[in-house]
């Protein structure tokens, strides 16, 4: 597989001309991929490439068309949706789109023929029965052949991750684009779509496949669902935001393969059965079977049989109305609800192995009683109990968790999964078990083996700060769990929540962790939960999500890739990205206890967690972390030389710079507002910086800088005066109001 693609000297964000040729081969098995660049100065230096099939554009002129089915699906829409975007800014061209029709089919020389043509039919293509997310990328006779496995899915839900996201012919065309045009892209919107200038375009021979390595990979947190109205200026801006950040997430093939269901499982439970089935539920201190907390956080009696087969006999019945009917795998939710295990009955404890900790911690050595325990629940809110008994640091709570007494319950866990396991595989030989490995029994069991068909969702217990402990730690958990016995792991950890609107990174230690996690059994990955700060955290974010669809991709090449996007300015961008690495990861844990709670706006929540990370982030940045790095941008925009597509990317850049500076002063004089609460001038001044930063905010919201909504959601925690704002433009009234 060869490519010839000639170069335009005119684009000043390209690297210098080059005379001759670059080749660049790589080898796989006996194949060879060689990409040539031509010096477009001239037409005499346009050479005809040996072995040349296929002529995209020659000389600026168009040579091929894209060719759909004549009855298309949406997807196959989309994807050639998607190659006219991307060929037409590339060749400063308008490539046709037209439907399966000999009259039309005669205009031009080339075809690319995108999903189940009846072109590709008539070559055998493709042959066999494709896996879900396979594609193909073929060159045969006069046409480039780009398809794959699809759905008749609406082109509306194209991006829907709750659902399976079968339209591998948009993945065909995403690799065509990368691979054959360079395009890459770095955020949402049109600043991140990095997409090379050329004026010709010539194939040779290519013929491969490929798959995504991952059966799931899902970001939570990319619907406004359940969000109030805040944030934007009007309605028609937020959907704006969500349609562009779900196109760049589909391009990065966000999504998944298979349906499955999982999440806290026994919610409802309480409800259902708290007064008919109380042996269902954790025995408290003084023999008491009820909630710690609120009902939809009351954990289990994981030893008693009747919850293993009332489990498996609600997911029988979901199971034959809903779960076979729709796709889902036959997979037995059995995670728990979202607080630590409590229950102290005997045949639980009984299940535990033996542990030092035990007799050191304060509700497991029988020294607290259930008046005490509602004391705590008082003072330290809904989770006060998680902070005691796991050893979770999300939000660095107030008590350090290096200091506590923690023992692991997994061993009781594991039981728990093999007996339902045991109980599901009556009803459906394949039906399997998935639990969690999270809060007091996120460390492996000791003893307890897991049976093989059970699947194991791994939370680990930080986000913020991740450090070299924190990976060591989960590193030794998930190697216990594999051994153990898991087979199979989905990683869900909450990284993404960190950081706020904050220039932010701690992304290196994270992917080395990712490709631990798949070199050892994570098979889908569901990341908690996209922010959306994309100006802030694009080096963080675009590298995690790059690595979704090559988990050992790593930090350094998808920074290499992003700052190409950069040309002449890339040393100088190079410096802002890396300063904000370096300002994220020098903070030690107790730093950041220290500040966190010295700045606490109350709970169990202390710093940079998805509550009120405004509170806390504004003690992490000062004055002149701002001016140094307003200065690099402007370094950098100085060594862009005029080239307006990286101005415009740096421009970006610093919109999110200043509106994190913009918190940060809101933050400062609410302080003062509150050290002084009957000075008018305090909460004036207050009321001027709120202001100042949400006009901001309105004046770049069209920009995809940051999901506004999620940050006013966080600083709504904090009693900030957001209000709901009004539709001035319905979103149905100008379909490409929600384009970009």
């Amino acid at each position: 597989m060869r490519l010839c693609r000639e170069r335009i000297p005119t684009v000043m964000h390209e690297e210098p001309k080059m005379k001759g040729l670059l080749v660049s081969v790589l080898a796989v098995g006996t194949a060879v991929a060689a990409w040539m660049f031509v010096d477009g100065t001239s037409p005499s230096n346009r050479r005809k490439v040996p072995g040349s099939v296929f002529t995209l554009v020659k000389e600026g002129r168009v040579r091929a068309d894209i060719v759909i089915p004549a009855m298309p699906l949406d997807c196959e829409r989309y994807a050639a949706d998607e190659l006219k975007h991307h060929i037409d800014k590339a060749f400063g061209v308008s490539i046709e789109i037209v439907k399966e029709d000999k009259k039309k089919l005669q205009r031009y020389p080339y075809h690319i023929f995108v999903g189940a043509t009846a072109a590709a039919k008539a070559i055998n293509l493709p042959g066999r029965k494709l896996k879900k997310n396979e594609w193909i990328v073929k060159t045969f006779g006069n046409g480039l052949y780009l398809m794959g496995r699809d759905s008749d899915i609406k082109y509306k839900d194209i991006g829907n991750i709750w659902n399976p996201t079968i339209y591998a012919t948009i993945y065909a065309a995403y690799d065509f684009l990368e691979k054959e045009l360079g395009v890459k892209w770095i955020w949402p919107g049109p600043t991140g779509e990095v997409i090379p200038k050329r004026n010709h375009l010539e194939l040779v021979k290519i013929d491969r496949t490929g798959i995504e390595p991952l059966e799931e990979r899902i970001l939570h947190g990319t619907a406004p669902w359940g969000m109030p109205k805040i944030g934007f200026s009007n309605e028609d801006a937020a959907a704006r935001f969500y349609a562009g950040q779900n196109k760049f997430l589909v391009r990065h093939r966000v999504g998944r393969r298979r349906r499955t269901k999982s999440g806290h499982a026994f919610e409802k439970w309480w409800k259902r059965f708290g007064s008919t089935h109380p042996e269902y539920f954790n025995e408290l201190p003084g023999g008491k079977r009820c909630p710690a907390s609120v009902g939809a956080l009351v954990t289990l009696c994981v030893s008693e049989p009747g919850v293993w087969k009332q489990a498996v006999a609600d997911w029988k019945v979901w199971w034959e109305n809903v779960g076979s009917k729709n796709g889902f795998e036959p997979w037995v939710n059995s995670c728990e609800n979202d607080y630590v295990s409590l229950c102290q009955c005997k045949r639980c404890r009984s299940w535990d192995e033996p542990d030092p900790r035990f007799a050191k911690n304060r509700y497991w050595n029988g020294s607290m009683s259930f008046d005490d325990l509602m004391a705590l629940r008082k003072e330290r809110g809904v989770y006060g109990l998680n902070a005691m008994l796991s050893p979770n640091r999300w939000g660095i709570p107030k008590d350090d968790p290096r200091k506590r007494q923690l023992p692991s319950i997994a061993d009781r866990y594991a039981r728990f999964y093999n007996e339902v396991q045991k109980e599901a595989r009556k009803v459906n030989p394949a039906a399997r078990v998935v639990g969690y490995g999270y809060v007091n029994y996120l460390e492996p069991p000791k003893k307890t083996k897991l049976d093989p068909s059970v699947v194991i969702e791994y939370v680990p217990r930080s986000y913020f700060p991740y450090d070299r402990e924190e990976s060591e730690y989960f590193r030794t958990c998930f190697l216990g769990w594999k051994n153990a016995g898991a087979k199979e792991f989905t990683y869900r950890p909450n990284f993404m929540l960190a950081g706020g609107n904050y220039p932010f990174d701690q992304g290196r230690l994270i992917l080395e962790d990712f490709a631990f996690a798949y070199t050892n059994g994570m098979t889908a990955c569901a990341f908690d939960s996209l922010r959306g700060s994309w100006a802030c955290h694009a080096m963080m974010d675009y590298a995690l999500i790059r690595a979704f669809r090559d988990p050992l991709h790593g930090y350094e090449r998808a920074r290499e890739e992003l700052l190409s996007a950069f040309g002449s300015a890339r040393e100088e961008v190079a410096k802002y990205f890396d300063g904000i690495y370096a300002y994220t990861t020098k903070w030690a844990f107790d730093d950041f206890h220290k500040i966190s709670w010295q700045n606490s706006t109350g709970g169990n929540h202390g710093g940079g967690s998805y509550h009120n990370c405004a509170a806390i982030l504004g003690e992490y940045f000062d004055e002149k972390f701002f001016t140094e790095n307003y200065r690099l941008l402007d370094s950098a925009k100085k060594a862009a030389n005029g080239d307006k597509e990286v101005v415009a990317r740096i421009e970006f850049l610093r919109k999110g710079l200043r509106d994190a500076e913009l918190t940060r002063r809101t933050r400062i004089a609410e302080k003062a507002m509150k050290a002084a609460p009957d000075d008018k001038a305090k909460a004036a001044a207050f009321d001027a910086a709120f202001k100042a930063m949400n006009d901001y905010r309105a004046s770049v919201e069209n920009e995809f800088v940051c999901n506004f909504r999620y940050e006013a959601r966080s600083e709504l925690r904090m009693k900030w005066p957001h209000k709901e704002n009004v539709t001035a433009v319905k979103p149905a009234a100008n379909k490409k109001s929600l384009e970009y």
